[in-house]
């Protein structure tokens, strides 16, 4: 979605990383600093969508000031190499396995196999920058689902499935739909969701889980989404990360 990051780099005495104006340890991108900064930076990252929420932020992040780095020291890393320093950031932290080649990629992305940009390989189902509402109760930990055995078993049971099932009819409602059936198969669908999502579709939209958050998005379902909490509308972005 187009709630994204913007990084800037600064020489600095020691390395620092600010998120909104506020120094953070920000774990995934200080590794992707460690992987590409040869001297101590000062990185100040704004990020519009909310934290901890299944929207990407610590991949954002660490995607935007890998850009950054590599254009203030001229690393002359291609798009996918940028792309691979903020992958494994992730992967090593615990925080993501492929939001990353997403961010990189833009628009509807289907990932057909896993891994970093330049190895893992992906898709995109054609859509139109199209408005998006999501509602957001709070956090779940990305690094306690990834590390809980028998979570991920479901997970990659349930989510080989609807892959499959993706790719026989690959249409935005095709996704939207077997997304919130992996979300409730895998049992990481919250009680209020079931609520929300039946409300959403009894109004003619469509909606799903986001992951990994206690929250939900949707399409046409801004009016019955209120009743849920504060409505964050974004639109989908059709383009991948970048420089300014």
């Amino acid at each position: 979605m187009d709630l994204g990051a913007t990084t800037t780099v600064r020489p600095s005495d020691e390395t620092s990383v600010f998120l909104n104006g506020v120094e953070s340890p920000a774990p995934v991108t200080r590794n992707v600093i460690e992987r590409l900064a040869p001297t101590p930076v000062r990185v100040e990252t704004e990020l519009k969508m909310p934290l901890g929420s299944g929207f990407g932020a610590s991949g954002a992040g660490a995607l935007s000031s890998a850009y950054a780095l590599n254009q203030a020291f001229g690393l002359g890393l291609t798009s996918n190499g940028v792309g691979e320093a903020a992958h494994v950031a992730e992967v090593v932290c615990g925080t993501g396995l492929g939001d990353v080649i997403a961010q990189n990629s833009g628009g509807l992305v289907v990932r057909l196999s896993p891994g970093a940009p330049g190895l893992g390989v992906v898709d995109k189902i054609p859509v139109p920058p199209l408005k998006v509402e999501c509602i957001v109760r709070g956090p779940l930990s990305t690094e306690e689902v990834l590390s809980d055995p028998r979570i991920m078993k479901e997970v990659n049971r349930e989510g080989e499935l609807a892959l499959k099932e993706l790719l026989k009819r690959p249409t935005l409602e095709r996704f939207v739909s077997l997304s919130w059936e992996f979300a409730r198969k895998s049992g990481l669908a919250r009680g209020w969701m079931e609520d929300a999502v039946e409300a959403v579709e009894s109004s003619g939209g469509i909606a799903g889980m986001v992951m990994l958050g206690d929250a939900i998005f949707a399409f046409n379902g801004s009016e019955v989404l209120a009743e849920f909490g504060d409505v964050i509308s974004a639109r989908v972005s059709l383009w991948g990360a970048g420089l300014e």
